[in-house]
């Protein structure tokens, strides 16, 4: 993994961290990111079992 992807990681995390849920659109507007880079670290993060998907109509994500 980049440092810039560890970067963005962290900051993902810590972002997660002040939140019920977000959507990935919503994190990468906060982090001004783009939202592919942004789903790339959540897909990283739930593949580590770090993060969950919630379906409300719409798909979220947050920290186990």
């Amino acid at each position: 993994m980049a440092e810039t992807d560890q970067d963005l990681r962290e900051r993902v995390i810590a972002y997660l961290q002040t939140v019920d849920k977000a959507k990935s659109r919503d994190i990468a507007d906060a982090l001004g990111e783009k939202k592919k880079l942004v789903d790339n670290v959540v897909k990283e993060l739930a593949k580590e079992d770090l993060v969950e998907f919630l379906y409300l109509g719409t798909s979220y994500v947050k920290l186990k």
